[in-house]
């Protein structure tokens, strides 16, 4: 039930899989305690910030690059990019970016493509 909506009650939570809500909480505690429970998220509706256009890209970084950590980590930090991953295979990196529109995706690629080749699939619905 936290999975679906973190800011659910504990009494909520409890009349459904039948503990009380003190019990909940101790629970929910503990496993924030223990780390199963790393965060709470915010989840926003992005269409209404103006974004359009999604993709996940793929880069395959230049032989002369310096190293898939340092492009991650420049990547990572640039504000279109909501996750950075470094994969296995031929590509070495996997972007999921989120834009205002197709132009502002091409100046991003244009942005990356000093650190290797991108491969753009733009995302029709989630």
């Amino acid at each position: 039930m936290l999975k679906t909506n973190a800011r659910e009650s504990f009494a909520n939570i409890g009349k459904e899989v039948g503990l009380s809500a003190p019990a909940i909480g101790k629970r929910v505690r503990q496993m924030e305690d223990e780390g199963i429970i790393e965060g709470y998220a915010l989840k926003v509706n992005h269409e209404k910030l103006g974004i359009e256009t999604k993709a996940y890209i793929t880069l395959v970084m230049h032989r002369e690059a310096r190293g898939a950590s340092d492009a991650l980590e420049k990547i990572h930090a640039m504000e279109e990019v909501r996750r950075c991953d470094r994969i296995t295979g031929d590509d070495c990196l996997c972007i999921l970016g989120y834009f205002k529109n197709n132009r502002h995706l091409i100046a991003f690629l244009e942005r990356i493509s000093q650190y290797g080749a991108t491969k753009t699939s733009i995302i029709l619905e989630v």
